[in-house]
């Protein structure tokens, strides 16, 4: 199936098509993305005045991080982890036009009707400013604290995906010898968007297949986004509509973002490696959490000019025009930088790639 924002030249390296300049490949988006929205350098009462100011700044959207056992007085340093239905809940109600994410929820973890009438709420109470990111949530420490039997998590997720657009539609839906209507229905029709997070090009492409956009999280190697976009475009999904996530640090030159930058990137990767992240298959490899490897191809670091070039790169190989950040480093990096840093990627850097796609 051929997207619209293809051109119709073909690129010989990979056999497919190169990412065109249709009306949706133009519109650029700047989101936000970790446990605190990508703000979590900070506890959360002071999350909810920094929100307001990236609303501001005209960053179009905040996504959520669902985690568990992580943040507390053991971990002086590193993400501060809240529930995100409530978290999201509370900066809805301090903004006005910020759009508020998942990225993601657990499918495992949760109820399908509960969910179903709490992403409702939020989507009514917000004037339909929800957009869903889901994945299976196949964590083996998550699935034992919560007494889940592994096995059947594909299913579950699977029967979720099914099951989230009927709950939000008009009508009653059966269980057993009687039938109920999901209440509320949300505000967006049919209903909130939903993103499916996934390390296989499999899901990648079943998500598509079912009428569902894909979630890059940008811990996610470059060689694995890659396969995963290619999985996602060849069973016709837009490169446009996906978030894509990577690690954004913006300083006033290059030499002042690697200087500014580095003692963070230090302790992100010894905090990974000690997760054993490199483990879990389709994420990143081992090699990939050295320092140096990691500051070279995980993150868009540099001045305003140096992070959009790197920005259209990802742009003219896959067609992305959602830049997700993982803007506090999963809480390492310091508030003043992260703060010195949202300022110029909403005065500066935004702007930018706003006008570049506006003309490409």
């Amino acid at each position: 199936m051929t997207n619209s924002v293809y051109a119709s030249t073909m690129d010989p390296g990979i056999g497919r098509q190169v990412p065109g300049t249709g009306e949706a490949a133009r519109c650029f988006k700047l989101g936000l993305s970790g446990c605190g929205g990508g703000l979590e350098s900070i506890s959360t009462s002071q999350i909810l005045d920094l929100v307001e100011k990236v609303e501001a700044l005209g960053f179009t959207g905040i996504w959520l991080n669902e985690e568990h056992f992580q943040g507390s007085i053991v971990e002086v340093e590193g993400r501060r982890c809240h529930s995100p239905l409530i978290l999201a809940s509370a900066i809805l109600a301090r903004t006005r036009r910020l759009r508020v994410g998942f990225s993601v929820l657990l499918a495992a973890l949760h109820n399908p009707i509960r969910l179903a009438e709490e992403i409702a709420t939020l989507d009514v109470l917000s004037d339909g400013r929800v957009d869903v990111g889901i994945s299976r949530g196949n964590n083996p420490r998550y699935l034992n604290a919560y007494g889940v039997d592994p096995e059947g998590t594909a299913d579950h997720f699977k029967d979720m995906l099914t099951f989230l657009p009927r709950a939000w539609a008009a009508g009653k839906i059966p269980f057993g010898d009687t039938a109920h209507s999901i209440e509320p229905k949300p505000i967006q029709s049919p209903h909130p968007p939903i993103y499916v997070g996934t390390n296989t090009n499999e899901t990648a492409a079943w998500a598509t297949k079912n009428g569902h956009k894909i979630i890059c999280h940008g811990i996610i190697s470059m060689p694995n986004q890659r396969w995963l976009m290619r999985a996602y475009v060849d069973a016709g999904g837009d490169p446009a509509k996906v978030p894509f996530g990577r690690f954004v640090y913006v300083s006033e030159s290059d030499a002042s973002a690697r200087k500014e930058l580095w003692p963070t990137i230090e302790k992100l990767t010894t905090r990974l490696k000690g997760f054993g992240l490199f483990k879990r298959e389709g994420v990143i490899d081992e090699a990939g959490l050295e320092p140096e490897n990691f500051y070279r191809d995980m993150v868009i670091a540099g001045s305003p000019e140096t992070c959009a070039e790197k920005f259209m790169t990802l742009h003219d190989e896959l067609g992305v025009t959602y830049l997700n950040a993982l803007s506090a480093f999963f809480g390492f990096l310091p508030l003043p930088l992260l703060e010195r840093s949202l300022d110029l990627m909403g005065n500066v850097l935004r702007p930018n790639l706003e006008k570049t796609l506006a003309v490409a």
